[in-house]
């Protein structure tokens, strides 16, 4: 038998398909069905997330698919462990230029997907620490503050 599945439209018209099991992983789903269990039946339009940007959601609920969603509790008790999987450290590596991790994040919180939100700031968090400021700006590729003050300043003469 074949699992059943939820379709989701992303802002630019793209449909994707998300087992219902996972679901219980994504907040606002999990609660527009539980007030209106007809939204099953038809897609729910998602104007604040982009095709590219659910393609990255989708792929991590299925690299999660046979895990259950973690408590609040187990978040708390585990938020300073900051191991995460092979498989999401290479999903997240793909998301170069930097500003694709930043609308990936974006979407989470807009989703309310705790899970991968907890993952998206342990894998930034690996990633920042340790570094210079020029380092992490360098990373996340924003200027520094300074950095855009010397430009002006060159600009000007």
């Amino acid at each position: 038998m074949t699992s059943q599945t939820l379709t989701v439209v992303s802002s630019d018209g793209v449909e994707f398909e998300i087992k219902m099991e996972d679901i219980q992983k994504v907040n606002l789903l999990q609660k527009m069905l539980s007030f209106n269990a007809s939204f099953a039946e038809s897609s729910i339009p998602l104007p604040d997330v982009k095709a590219c940007v659910l393609d990255i959601i989708i792929q991590w609920l299925r690299l999660h698919e046979e895990e259950e969603p973690r408590t609040e509790e187990h978040r708390q008790t585990h938020r300073f462990l900051r191991n995460i999987s092979q498989a999401d450290l290479d999903l997240f590596d793909s998301l170069y230029p930097r500003w694709r991790l930043k609308v990936v994040i974006d979407a989470a919180y807009s989703l309310d997907i705790p899970d991968l939100i907890d993952t998206l700031l342990k894998y930034t968090a690996n990633n920042l620490e340790g570094r210079t400021a020029e380092e992490m700006s360098a990373w996340l590729e924003i200027p520094l503050l300074k950095d855009e003050k010397k430009t002006a300043a060159d600009d000007e003469q």
